[in-house]
């Protein structure tokens, strides 16, 4: 059909936003119960990749700021010298000229999106889903973000941990942080097996 929109590249890339998320929380699993050892090789890859996700959730985050979104003068200042200061995010985002356009940044917004709704759902997981070993079977302590600053403060959060447990032994990892971003990624898959669920029936 002429005009139609072929969303099989945003399904796939949906799809993998998942995988990454599982296989980033199973690494973290391996790592608390074996706290003071480092991880496997594989599953610093694991954490490579969810690190590259992580990015992907950075770089959204920065392309769909709105500044009408930021409520304080100075969240504003701290914004703009932690993201519009500072270029060199633009080098990894991967846009490129094709027929004399810019390739949308597609797996950027969707990562940004999808992270989002994460770390709104987090808080209200059920505790039948919650797979953290080491504390009580409830996330909703954890506050959901609600200003711009707090969203880019969460995000790198979740990069430092993730960057942290692939280079050290993960009981080395401030716990609460590492909580919260092992909740993170337990929410991010399950809302990605929840809407597979929904499409296959």
């Amino acid at each position: 059909m002429a005009g139609s929109l072929d969303i099989r590249p945003v399904w796939r890339l949906f799809v993998a936003l998942g995988e990454v998320a599982q296989e980033a929380r199973l690494a973290l699993a391996r790592g608390l119960l074996q706290s003071d050892q480092p991880l496997s090789p594989a599953d610093q890859r694991r954490l490579s990749l969810a690190l590259e996700h992580l990015s992907d959730v950075h770089e959204g985050f920065a392309l769909t700021l709105r500044t009408t979104a930021v409520r304080s003068p100075s969240e504003l200042r701290d914004l703009v010298r932690r993201i519009l200061i500072d270029w060199s995010w633009l080098a990894e985002l991967g846009l490129s000229w094709q027929g004399g356009q810019i390739e949308l940044p597609v797996s950027q917004v969707l990562a940004f999106a999808h992270a989002t709704v994460a770390l709104g759902i987090l808080p209200h997981l059920p505790p039948e889903l919650i797979t953290y070993p080491k504390a009580k079977r409830s996330y909703a302590d954890i506050p959901v973000p609600r200003t711009p600053g707090e969203v880019l403060a969460r995000i790198e959060e979740l990069e430092q941990v993730v960057w942290e447990a692939a280079e050290r032994p993960v009981g080395a990892v401030e716990p609460d942080p590492l909580r919260r971003t092992y909740g993170f990624f337990e929410t991010s898959a399950w809302l990605v097996w929840q809407h597979l669920q929904r499409m296959t029936h």
